[in-house]
């Protein structure tokens, strides 16, 4: 080898290594902890580390922190007032908010998370919806599946990787404390050359996130008792605020309504997530007079559609894009349930105004004369109901699921007419009477709700953590249902199901008709693919389900680029397929997310790999479960 090779390949070497230590000497380094990390994301940047603490209490509305409002509105916009409906009560807090904090970080940053519970006699748990938890199963979220409750007068700290990008949601699990406040915005941002909508907009506003939920009168456990909980006096509320119709015999009180402001001629991207409430009605959003370029559901990108507004279940998300090009004006807002559910409509709204447009002007409505119409009058229907599964009834002007397209194909493992495992999951309820179930409201009988007959119930002590710890006589199996069910008109018990590390996986959900408004589902751990759905014209028994798909009649499946979601509706008598590769192990819960039923009834554990696949449980991680003293324990 000559002297000049020899020469050229050091200086080559010394070039790249020049190179490299100029790329880390003006890429910022991590830092310990950040106040915020809220801020334009970059790919050449090292993630963050993001501290956050959410402390949990008893709050009320119109508190001391509010001063004169709403007589002086500027008080209804101090640190720590509450205004809600407008109405006194009580409710539940994370940092004195409601909504609580959003927390907005980028891509891959990690998340340490202190919740502090200062609730007097409740436990909680913390679910970060969205976030697949692939490195870290136990900070899922779920009580007694997962993780212990967080016992009152403690802190846990919750530790993850934001490694799913998109619009999240933090909140409670259990759904009486999401009603009661427990609840915010989960935003992971990518930076410009990973975001695959981002020619699609000029501003991605951090101001511009939307949090809606049902509201009304009381604390949810009191609603339960109600016939139809949640129709005392309901309404929805934008970011915590809403302006309802004035009540016989109340103390309303004329709170400011929640503003969003945009310059003429932008295009902004909103991102909007629904935490649901004591009634779980789906809900229709819109703003006067503007198309919506809806780009995203549940976090994931979808192929553009341009709709007059579009429809969500709880728990769910949808990223849209504005253009502000109507005449400089404020425009209202509006979100509202279908009549039909739980027997009547609730409605909330906030403001869209243009910079320039007079103060205090009352805001454009729908179809205003003089005003630009709108091109598109499309409604995005994010369900399975008569309007997009019924040829006959078939809305000429609806954009159904199916019609919705992943900006990315489906995996080419899952793009196979047969999968490794398929699941039939039956939705009905067990009508028994008063003398078999206890029942608040005498001479009434009990819908029970089943999965594929047995109602599930939480077990003593958290299954990914102390599997050990729970009797096997709890546990239940389709195949295997415990001894103690036999004879008994109902089966409460751990409904597990066993799934290979790996394998795909097709569920197809079907509601049996026994539910007028349907159910909608949430897959902890994982997003699925919506690859059909259908919705039968009578109930139908799971034998025939199960028949009608065996002969290829049951939907029709989309194997290409079908919508990937990680919360869906199946409407009364729908059938719906999921279908996912379960590649991450642990313990995952697939539930329901009505109001009554998240307790128990309408869940299922999915058991992914064995316990040697999972991370080891850090030695001082809190444990939990039953105790019973030795007997004799007085004399």
């Amino acid at each position: 080898m000559s002297s000049r090779t020899t020469a050229f390949r050091a200086s080559f070497i010394l070039g790249l290594a020049s190179v490299v230590a100029a790329i880390l000497w003006f890429t910022p380094p991590p830092h310990v902890d950040f106040p915020t990390c809220e801020r334009s994301c970059n790919e050449l940047e090292w993630p963050m580390i993001c501290r956050v603490k959410l402390t949990l209490e008893v709050y009320q509305t119109f508190s001391r922190s509010c001063g004169d409002c709403p007589r002086n509105a500027s008080d209804c916009f101090r640190t720590y007032c509450v205004t809600a409906d407008g109405f006194k009560r009580g409710l539940l807090t994370a940092n004195r908010q409601l909504p609580g904090p959003v927390i907005q970080v980028c891509e891959n940053d990690i998340l340490l998370i202190d919740v502090v519970n200062r609730v007097p006699g409740q436990g909680f748990g913390i679910h970060w919806r969205g976030q697949p938890q692939k490195e870290t199963p136990i900070m899922d979220g779920v009580p007694m599946v997962t993780q212990c409750p967080i016992p009152s007068s403690t802190t846990f700290q919750y530790k993850f990787r934001a490694s799913r990008a998109g619009t999240h949601i933090w909140h409670a699990h259990t759904g009486a404390q999401v009603s009661d406040g427990i609840f915010g915005a989960l935003v992971v941002r990518q930076s410009p050359k990973r975001d695959p909508h981002f020619k699609q907009y000029d501003v991605d506003d951090p101001n511009h996130v939307i949090v809606i939920n049902e509201w009304s009168r009381g604390f949810a456990i009191q609603r339960l008792l109600e016939p139809t909980p949640g129709t005392n006096m309901a309404s929805l509320l934008i970011n915590g605020r809403s302006q309802p119709d004035r009540m016989e015999g109340s103390e309303r009180r004329d709170n400011p309504l929640t503003t969003f402001t945009v310059a003429p001629r932008k295009k902004y991207r909103f991102r909007v997530a629904y935490a649901g409430g004591g009634r779980s009605c789906p809900i229709t959003v819109s703003v006067a007079n503007h198309v919506l370029r809806v780009i995203s559901l549940d976090g994931n990108p979808i192929k553009p559609r341009d709709v007059a507004s579009f429809v969500m279940a709880a728990g769910e998300r949808t990223d849209f894009v504005l253009t502000s090009d109507q005449p400089v004006a404020s425009y209202w807002l509006n979100v509202l349930t279908a009549d039909h559910c739980e027997n009547s409509a609730i409605k909330g709204a906030a403001i869209l105004k243009y910079e320039g447009a007079p103060e205090g002007a009352e805001p454009v409505v729908q179809g205003a004369p003089d005003v630009q119409p709108t091109p598109s009058s499309s409604i995005l229907l994010n369900t399975v109901d008569d309007h997009c599964t019924v040829s006959e009834d078939r809305d000429g002007d609806a954009v159904c699921l199916s019609d919705v397209k992943a900006l990315q194909k489906m995996g080419r493992e899952l793009t196979d007419r047969k999968v490794d495992i398929t699941l039939y999951l039956a939705f009905d309820f067990k009508r028994l009477s008063e003398d078999k179930v206890p029942t608040p409201h005498p001479g009434a009988s009990v819908l029970v709700p089943q999965l594929n007959n047995f109602t599930f119930t939480f077990p003593s002590s958290p299954l990914l953590t102390q599997a050990e710890d729970v009797n096997p006589d709890l546990l239940c199996q389709q195949e295997t249902p415990p001894s103690r069910c036999q004879g008994s008109p109902i089966c409460e018990c751990v409904h597990v199901i066993d799934l290979p590390l790996g394998a795909t996986v097709e569920l197809i959900l079907a509601d049996l008709g026994g539910s007028e408004s349907g159910h909608v589902v949430h897959l902890h751990g994982y997003s699925f693919h919506v690859v059909g759905a259908t919705r039968l014209e009578q109930p139908t028994s799971l034998q025939r389900i199960q028949q009608l798909d065996s002969e290829d009649s049951l939907l029709s499946r989309n194997l290409v680029n079908p919508v990937l979601k990680d919360t869906v509706t199946v409407g009364s008598n729908g059938v719906a397929a999921l279908r996912f590769k379960a590649d991450n192990p642990g313990y995952w819960l697939f539930h329901d997310q009505h109001f009554s039923y998240w307790p128990n009834g309408f869940d299922v554990v999915f058991h992914v790999g064995q316990s040697g696949d999972v991370m080891p449980t850090p030695t001082d991680f809190p444990r939990c479960g039953s105790w019973v003293g030795p007997e004799f324990f007085l004399i």
